[in-house]
Order: C-alpha cells, then structure tokens, then sequence
C-alpha cells in the first residue's frame, strides 16, 4: 500500500509571501496495492508536485508518505528509485540517447541486481528478453537493437522508455530478504528468521538438484540446461513469496507528445503490462475520456485538494460530460471562496 498522510506542499519562487502557491493542501490518499488509478485536474492542481513527493524528488512541507505502512518521508529520491519506476511527458527522459536500444536495456535491466562493475556485456538471454518484449510494441524496435536512441522518434523513445521503466520487478533474494525484514508488520529479528527458514533449506535443495543434474550422463547438455533452469525457477519461486515491495509505476502524462495513433498503441500496451505484473500505477492524464478508459479508479485534483475519488463500477459509468461537471462545480467553489 502506498499513503500520502497530510501532506503539504507550498511554492515561494520570488520570496514574497503575496508570491505563496500552496501545491498540496493536507491531502491524504491510499493506494492500495494492485490499483490503477487514473488522475486528472487542471494545471497547477498538485498532480506532478503529488508524483515528486512519491519519488522523493520533493520532500513535503509537513505529513508523511508512507509505503507499506514504513515511513518513507525522509528516504532520498536514489533510494526510492528501486520501488518506483517512472516515466515522463518528454520522450527525450527516461533514456540516454548516445546509447544503442540494447545498452540502455542492460543498464534498465541490472538496476538491483548484483553484478561487476567491471563487467559489460550483453547475455544472450537478456538479449532475447529485449527482442521478446521489444516485438509486443509493434514499432520494430526489436530489429533496432544496435541503433543509438537518440535518432529514434518520440513514440518509439517513449515505448522504450515505457519498458525500461517496468523491466525492474525482480529483485534479487537480497533485497527481497531487506524489503521483507524492513515492509512487513513483524519484528525485524521475528521477519529474518521467517525468511531464512525458508531460504537455507530451499537454497541446499537447489545446490543439491543442480549438482545431480550436472552429474546425470543420461542427460543431453540441451535437457540439462533445461533441467537446471527449472530447479532454479523452483527455488526462485519460493523465495518470490517475500517479495512485498513490488514496483510503483509512475506514468506523467506519458503519451502527451505522442502523435494520437502512437498514444493510443502506448497506451493499450500499458494497459495489459500493469495487468500482466498487477502493478500498482498512477497515471497522470489531461485526456478525460483516457482516465475514464484506463485504471479501475479515478481521482481528481484542485488547488491541491483531491475533490474527487472514485472507483470500480461507478467509474466505468462515469462520462467525459460527468467530469467536465466536476470541474465547473469546482471552479465556481474557487470563485466563491
């Protein structure tokens, strides 16, 4: 679950108090995990300065943001990166366009994983991962792999960008031990014995299968390298029911740039990655009929306030005309006040 308890947020970009824009007003909001929330609101409401506050590019004023119950206030933008991937309205972010598609990939793909820094290379079944996941965008990117991403058009970088932003829900047992020891409600000695009790005996299990295999003449070196990944996708598979810190995806009005065909292709592949991985995402949007489509929830916001929540059935009714209500009542509200 991810929390926003109180959070303030105020402006003074010339210093004068007359100058003072309150970003974010004491909101409080729950995501829960596995949502899709939609969010909507005109400029200035508080929807990117609520997403900067998440990833830890902003600290609030006052309140705290929460995730999984810990405090997470104070935690540096660098370390919240492991738990939130994000992706901008500019397709020139997210990516490093003097690097090839396949490079930027890799870099994607190591994020929390262990390696040498003395190591670059690229393993041939990361590389076939790239190609399979690359070919789901139907923008030929997968026969691009070597081509630098700086010459590639704004929906492709974009796509490329989509993908490296939720290539990082795999954590290594490492960090899957630390997430657990730190997220879940259990005393942190309780929780660390919990997981090893677990992961010895399945980590000598797998020792034990891999050096059997290894040693079975029957076996073709094509059924051995089968027989030792599945012995591993076992282990790994028990280990996975740690896992409590499952990326956060971040979408600021992602496809904005996007000519309406490319938009509507990035947005449908979104769709079924957040379903697929049951990704808890926000997805900032100005197109009103996209919130409505996409997500199972939607939220609205207005100088800072959250003015309207809503999910589920009621928001699958909801229409383009509804919203554009909700504004108007807002706007009056503000006119009054």
């Amino acid at each position: 679950m991810l929390e926003l308890r109180n959070v303030t947020k105020t402006f003074n970009l010339t210093g004068n108090k007359e100058d003072l824009r309150v970003a974010l007003d004491h909101v409080n909001l729950q995501i829960e995990s596995g949502e899709f929330v939609t969010i909507i609101g005109s400029n200035g409401s508080g929807k990117s300065t609520t997403m900067n506050i998440l990833t830890g590019v902003l600290k609030p004023d006052s309140g705290q943001v929460l995730l999984n119950n810990v405090d997470i206030t104070k935690m540096d933008e660098h370390q919240r990166a492991a738990y939130f991937g994000h992706v901008f309205q500019d397709p020139m972010m997210g990516t490093c366009g003097e690097m090839s598609v396949i490079e930027n990939l890799e870099i994607a793909y190591r994020r929390g994983r262990k390696h040498s820094p003395f190591l670059w290379g690229f393993k041939k079944s990361h590389k076939k991962e790239f190609i399979h996941e690359l070919e789901r965008f139907d923008l030929g990117l997968e026969t691009r792999l070597n081509q630098k991403v700086g010459v590639m058009s704004g929906g492709q970088r974009q796509a490329l960008t989509l993908l490296m932003a939720t290539m990082r829900n795999k954590p290594t047992h490492k960090t899957v031990k630390k997430d657990y020891i730190t997220f879940c409600e259990k005393d942190h000695e309780v929780a660390k014995k919990e997981f090893e009790s677990v992961y010895k005996p399945a980590l000598a299990e797998y020792k034990n299968k891999k050096a059997s295999i290894k040693k079975d003449k029957s076996l073709s070196f094509k059924e051995k390298r089968q027989a030792l990944a599945d012995a591993y996708d076992e282990f790994d598979k028990k280990i996975r029911q740690f896992d409590l810190t499952k990326q956060i995806l971040l979408l600021d009005e992602h496809t904005a740039a996007l000519d309406p065909k490319t938009a509507k292709k990035v947005l449908e592949l979104t769709d079924k990655i957040v379903k697929e991985n049951q990704m808890t995402t926000l997805m900032i949007t100005h197109n009103m009929k996209d919130a409505i489509t996409y997500g199972n929830r939607l939220i609205m916001f207005h100088t800072g306030h959250i003015i309207f929540d809503v999910r589920g059935e009621e928001k699958a009714k909801l229409t383009v005309e509804d919203l554009l209500k909700k504004f108007d009542e807002a706007d009056k509200k503000a006119i009054e006040m």
